[in-house]
């Protein structure tokens, strides 16, 4: 056996070990990648559950004051009188309706337990509801807002139950009743995820019988959906305890991911299944090993012939192999770069499209790091190039537990990015691969409030604990506004909902122009906003606040023409934590609105 025909042969056993080596890691990698996606989805999905509960807790908690501060009201509830409370809420409770079909229950109760009015049933109240509900009895016990899902005759619904007070005197509760669901509804809007709610057995009430007639386990869902049936015992199949799950079914792959609806008892409900179809994404085992015979096939073809010719042959393979390294990292969407810490030594395609340069060597020239671009936030959740001491990549490499992000800016495009990062060590050298993935739009949905674009109260509430540690630690001052839109209500209810939206959406934008870029606006609630004012003493804030003022009442907001606003202006206190500030604020606020409205106070 001559030399070459060895060396193809060697070759050619090589190559075939290799790609079968690389066939089964990638085999056995993919379930991983597949755990870990399913892993992400469900993370995705309880942050929109969560963001849909805490919006509407905020949603009926301000809805509660407008319909309490309604005239005649408060005293038709002290009476007790069902009939004139009933016509006084009447318009009220047909407005709530129209803003969310799948409010169902509106209830008033008297503080001793017993139903005041049902504006569902006005036939049926004066019973003691209170002694069959337990989330009832809590808020006459405690006084403070109860929320969480809890069964009834008409179904599972998630339930707002309000306290009423009159000047300090609990005078009894206001209860609202949103079916389940709203919530598949808004998780496919937020997520574009598809929905099933299973409603546990020990739950079931008298109104579901009709339409949830198919049962898997303890858990019954609506008979439309029995071509679902199937994906679903596979998904229950050895999974006792429900946990997210990847199911491959005729041909698909799906993502399925359980959110449980507990009472306050923690007792379990319910659940909604959440079903991510990801066929386009999955990777199929069959086209797997193909592929890979493909490549193969080819690599022993290429080889083969490269040892006919000279050493010159060999390089060329040598190239061959780093191009198809190069392809294949630059067919990622995420940012891949390899760095020293400081200098890059390499980087993919989405590297350059995102950065807007054509080579490396030009990167170099004016940027020594792409930590150039790295951006503080609001608060310390951002990697910087340097933290405690350690450079970036060496931070990523100590802390890996930890879930790492990066705010990056190109132009006016601010962008959130999750980084991971691996160290490699050769000859002597360091080197870091760091993947950047961007979330920007998940992150918008986590923390941004989705009508006026400004901060939601999630991530002010996040920025304002942090302005206070670093005041505390640095004794610095600020100082915050709370701002109400005067007679809001009577804007929704003369111009509709859509001008009421439209308004909120011009004062942000008021608002957010008359700030400086280091303050923070956010949406506290229907139609309040919170502006931090950091390093600002309190006569500069109370300048600013007169400003936005009478910037908001000349504004000509079409076609309600004129707009008012009262607000409250604070500083912080040393030793002040967040609750006590706003507290305080919001006293304020309420002291304008009580003198007249269209004023400031502090």
């Amino acid at each position: 056996m001559n030399l070459k025909l060895r060396a193809q042969l060697t070759i050619a056993f090589i190559v075939m070990v290799t790609s079968a080596t690389l066939t089964f890691y990638h085999l056995s990698q993919e379930k991983r990648y597949v755990k870990e996606r399913t892993e992400r989805s469900s993370e995705n999905i309880k942050m929109a559950f969560a963001s849909i509960v805490e919006d509407t807790e905020q949603l009926y908690r301000f809805r509660t004051r407008a319909t309490i501060e309604a005239k005649g009201v408060m005293e038709a509830m002290k009476k007790r009188d069902p009939e004139l409370l009933y016509h006084l809420v009447l318009p009220r409770y047909t407005s709530l309706k129209e803003e969310n079909p799948h409010l169902f229950i509106m209830q008033f109760h008297a503080p001793d337990g017993r139903s005041v009015l049902r504006m569902h049933l006005k036939e049926k109240f004066g019973d003691d509801i209170a002694s069959r509900r337990a989330m009832l009895r809590e808020i006459h016990k405690e006084h403070k807002m109860v929320t969480g899902f809890e069964g009834g005759l008409g179904g599972i619904a998630f339930r707002v139950i309000m306290p009423i007070f009159e000047k300090d005197q609990y005078v009894g509760a206001l209860e609202y009743g949103v079916d389940s669901g709203y919530f598949v509804d808004r998780i496919k809007h937020l997520t574009g995820t598809d929905s099933i709610l299973m409603i546990h057995k020990d739950w079931f009430g008298a109104a579901d019988r009709e339409k949830y007639t198919e049962r898997i386990g303890q858990y019954y869902f609506s008979s439309e959906l029995k071509d679902r049936k199937e994906l679903i015992q596979l998904y229950t199949l050895k999974n006792p305890f429900l946990e997210p799950r990847h199911i491959d079914l005729k041909g698909k792959s799906y993502e399925i991911n359980p959110l449980f609806l507990k009472d306050t008892k923690n007792r379990n409900l319910g659940m909604i299944i959440s079903i991510n179809d990801v066929t386009g994404v999955s990777q199929n085992t069959i086209d797997t090993i193909i592929d890979s015979l493909m490549v193969t096939s080819v690599m022993l073809i290429v080889l083969w012939g490269l040892i006919e010719y000279t050493f010159g042959g060999l390089i060329k393979k040598v190239n061959l192999q780093e191009r198809y390294i190069k392809t294949i990292l630059d067919s990622q969407k995420n940012i891949v770069v390899v760095t020293n810490g400081t200098e890059l030594i390499f980087a993919n395609q989405a590297f350059y499209d995102y950065f807007h340069y054509f080579s490396l060597e030009k990167f170099r020239e004016d940027h020594s790091c792409i930590c150039d671009f790295f951006e503080a936030g609001e608060s310390d959740e951002y990697l910087m190039p340097s933290i405690d001491g350690l450079l970036w990549t060496d931070y990523l490499i100590q802390y890996s537990s930890k879930e790492h992000k990066v705010k990056m800016r190109m132009g006016e495009n601010i962008s959130i990015f999750t980084v991971h990062g691996k160290k490699m060590e050769y000859a002597g050298e360091i080197r870091h691969v760091v993947v950047f993935t961007d979330i920007t739009k998940l992150n918008q949905l986590a923390t941004q409030d989705v009508l006026t674009q400004v901060a939601n109260r999630f991530q002010f509430d996040k920025v304002l604990e942090h302005s206070i540690s670093l005041s505390q630690r640095y004794a610095r001052t600020l100082s915050l506004l709370l701002i109400d839109i005067d007679y809001f209500k009577d804007v929704n209810d003369t111009y509709g909902h859509l001008i009421g939206d439209k308004v909120l959406k011009e004062l942000a934008h008021i608002l957010s122009e008359g700030i400086r870029k280091s303050d923070v606006i956010a949406r506290w609630g229907g139609e309040e906003f919170v502006v931090l004012l950091p390093d600002s003493e309190l006569s500069s804030a109370l300048k600013l606040a007169e400003a936005l003022r009478m910037k908001v009442a000349k504004y000509n907001f079409d076609p309600v023409k004129q707009v008012t606003c009262s607000i409250g202006v604070v500083r912080w206190n040393e030793g002040e934590n967040s609750d006590q500030l706003l507290k305080r604020v919001d006293e304020k606020l309420y002291i304008a609105k009580a003198n007249g409205r269209n004023r400031v106070v502090s």
